[in-house]
């Protein structure tokens, strides 16, 4: 490929490659630009899967080309041939977050919050973002659902842009997005974007803070066992405490780290509720030097020091393997809290000091959220203690009539889960004063936890761990007994267990 043309582009390097595709450095052949080339290879993909494919290539391209921002990591053109489709981007000549951790480890927090200011009015502007698709549509609010240090690039000045090169897998990259499951990492994935389940602007804010937590610390707040399952990671984000910061790294302000871990909480509602508000809330912090206790305010400064230019390389960030093409959309009453005239004099001070306000996003696997004047959706309460949900309480009997519960409970019976709690939850934000509210509350809670056994015990089983799916099919067939899925499921990993004769 080196020195082929595409379009009005030349390629110069090769930066990676894959089974799917590669990543080129490229040059504009008239003007004084460097680009980034991605190649998607179509005949990595069965033939069934093309058509979809270059739609959701198209769609994403279109989009993301209306973002025109300094910091926005930029699409310039794209091309499409019969074997291969290219995306030209923007280039940029420094690290990600997670080189610069492998780097230097944990990250002082003089050193961190400037980057994380960065990323919070990225992901502020994306999650309010207005665009038009290619059909005309109207829309507004792009979340990310890969937000993690490899997808945060660094310029030689300690600039910060959100990105992502999607679609395509490449080799020796091990944090991937699983095949048939949620667009996201599974290190960083939120409680309720494990368990399958609708998200809002909250899940990328969880993401952000086990972002935050890694560099701060040096670690990940879950770790995986060692013999390397990620049971324990999943298990973790859905039912665990992180480790107090504290606890691990001396000197992490106080006041920083009740942030992060706000941000880490399991339940949605208990987190900052916008990235604007978690921006206010560490601009007020920063002021007032993070510390309850009286500390004296450190100086957080942009951490140019932190980079060698002649030691930095061309930044490239591996692209995650193709996921689900499916757009979600948010359902109608759903919405974005837009920002509001309350900002605080201090978050104005910020943009107004030099601070740049940093707008870029993924659009692979992004979720498109329709304007609404419905405010944002209560989630369930955390989960019971478990019992076996066998059948609904009796008070889902009683409000039969109700065609709203009807629905649910035909989608609970045919085992089609997510949409059950989707509905359910409807049910509950149109109904928030009905007699049977705390029922139905509890029960989607019970459906939540066996759904989200369910949704690991099949990405085990797709990774070819079956001992760990074994263990999650058996959980969910005892909440459940009357389960085919988490039946079936469960003979087919004891099956793949047996030796073969």
């Amino acid at each position: 490929m080196i020195g082929t043309r595409i379009g009005n582009y030349e390629i110069t390097s090769e930066l990676a490659q894959g089974g799917m595709g590669a990543v080129y450095r490229g040059r504009h052949i008239n003007l004084p630009r460097e680009v980034v080339v991605k190649s998607i290879l179509l005949s990595s993909f069965p033939p069934s899967a093309r058509e979809h494919l270059k739609a959701r290539f198209v769609r994403e391209a279109y989009i993301q080309s209306q973002f025109d921002h300094p910091n926005i990591v930029r699409v310039y053109e794209f091309f499409t041939t019969d074997e291969n489709y290219y995306l030209v981007m923007e280039f940029i000549d420094g690290m990600s977050l997670r080189d610069l951790g492998k780097r230097r480890g944990a990250i002082d927090a003089a050193h961190a919050v400037p980057l994380f200011k960065q990323a919070l009015a990225a992901l502020d502007y994306a999650h309010h973002f207005g665009f038009v698709d290619e059909s005309g549509r109207q829309l507004k609010g792009i979340i990310h659902r890969d937000i993690k240090p490899a997808n945060m690039m660094l310029d030689g000045k300690g600039r910060l842009k959100i990105t992502d090169f999607g679609i395509v897998k490449l080799a020796g990259e091990s944090t991937m997005t699983r095949t048939g499951f949620n667009p996201g990492t599974v290190d960083y994935m939120s409680p309720e974007q494990i368990r399958g389940l609708e998200i809002d602007a909250r899940s990328d804010l969880y993401s952000l803070g086990v972002t935050f937590y890694e560099m701060l610390a040096g670690r990940l707040p879950f770790l995986p066992s060692e013999t390397g399952s990620e049971y324990e990671v999943l298990k973790g984000h859905m039912e665990l405490a992180p480790p107090p910061l504290s606890g691990i790294k001396a000197g992490i302000p106080e006041g920083l780290a009740a942030q992060v871990m706000r941000a880490l909480a399991k339940r949605p509602e208990d987190r900052f509720q916008s990235a604007g508000e978690w921006l206010d809330a560490m601009l007020e912090g920063e002021a007032r030097g993070f510390a309850s206790t009286g500390a004296a305010r450190q100086a957080m400064q942009p951490p140019t020091e932190l980079f060698d230019k002649a030691a930095t390389t061309p930044a490239t960030t591996p692209m995650p393997q193709a996921s689900n093409p499916t757009e979600v959309y948010v359902p109608a009453g759903v919405t974005m809290q837009a920002p509001t005239a309350r900002s605080s004099p201090s978050r104005f001070a910020f943009i107004a000091s030099g601070g740049v306000l940093l707008a870029a996003v993924t659009v692979a696997g992004i979720i498109f959220v329709p304007q609404s004047e419905e405010p944002m959706p209560q989630a369930a309460t955390a989960p019971r203690a478990a019992d076996p949900v066998t059948s609904a309480p009796p008070v889902m009997e009683e409000a039969r009539e109700n065609a709203a519960l009807k629905a649910a409970r035909d989608a609970e019976q045919e085992e089609r889960y997510p949409a059950a709690i989707r509905l359910f939850e409807e049910y509950m934000r149109a109904n928030p004063e009905a007699p049977d509210y705390p029922a139905v509350r509890n029960h989607v809670a019970d459906l939540k936890k066996f759904n989200g056994l369910l949704a690991i015990a099949k990405t085990f089983m797709e990774k070819g761990d079956y001992v760990e799916a074994r263990k999650d099919y058996a959980e969910a067939l005892r909440l459940r007994p009357d389960s085919k899925l988490a039946r079936d499921g469960l003979a087919a990993a004891e099956a793949a267990l047996k030796p073969r004769s």
